[in-house]
């Protein structure tokens, strides 16, 4: 394989100090602890909820026997995913149906990473809108996924699930993680990949021992 004629891209949202989180949780930190002039050296302490930024989530999460990010196998991260378009579709704090998602099925295969483009990656800031009005995967969606074989659903929302009480943020967590699907959060997706066309994402956690989640790296790439 010539890597040179690979192409890549990043799916994935930068993790800062106090960048936009579950609004519950205690505000993420990026600390330059050590300086180079002082130390001989620079080096960051990083303080966060693992469910922070462009993150993953493991059947643990909403599971007590389920599998953590360290017990998943790796098949689990990277498969070749089918970019949903949902863009005009998708609205203010309105569920994401299995009637939505029914056009897209005939292009979706057993083994696919399913990946929801909702429009609010842009979004991405200390806003009502983006911080607890997002759409969301009702259960019917999240079902209708299960059905089609897929090996895991992402979004580009604070959570695949909605803010403001459990019927909206449980039944699409509970029906994809049961079925050890996992789940991608605040995906930021490029233009560049709403062509229509699939490709092959890689989305691997740090090997976080007993995690119910972790920040990962998604990445799409073009095989020429």
């Amino acid at each position: 394989m010539d890597l040179k004629k690979v192409r890549y891209y990043d799916l994935t949202h930068t993790l800062y100090h106090n960048c936009p989180g579950w609004p519950s949780h205690a505000p993420n930190s990026v600390d330059l602890t050590y300086r180079q002039a002082l130390h001989g050296y620079n080096a960051e302490t990083l303080t966060l909820n693992t469910h922070t930024s462009t993150h993953l989530d493991a059947p643990f999460h909403f599971y007590s026997d389920g599998l953590t990010v360290d017990k998943l196998p790796l098949e689990h991260f990277a498969g070749v995913a089918f970019f949903a378009d949902l863009r005009g579709q998708a609205t203010l704090d309105a569920p994401i149906t299995a009637a939505m998602l029914k056009p897209f099925m005939p292009k979706v295969e057993k083994g696919d990473i399913f990946l929801m483009n909702t429009g609010w990656g842009p979004k991405r800031g200390f806003t009502e809108e983006y911080l607890h009005q997002w759409p969301y995967l009702d259960g019917s969606g999240a079902e209708l996924l299960v059905a089609a074989g897929v090996r895991a659903v992402g979004t580009d929302t604070l959570s695949l699930g909605g803010w403001g009480s459990p019927e909206k943020g449980v039944p699409c967590h509970k029906t994809l993680l049961g079925n050890n699907i996992v789940i991608i959060e605040e995906i930021n997706y490029p233009e560049a990949v709403m062509d229509g066309k699939k490709r092959f994402v890689t989305a691997f956690p740090l090997r976080l021992e007993g995690g119910s989640g972790c920040p990962v790296r998604v990445v799409a790439c073009d095989f020429e």
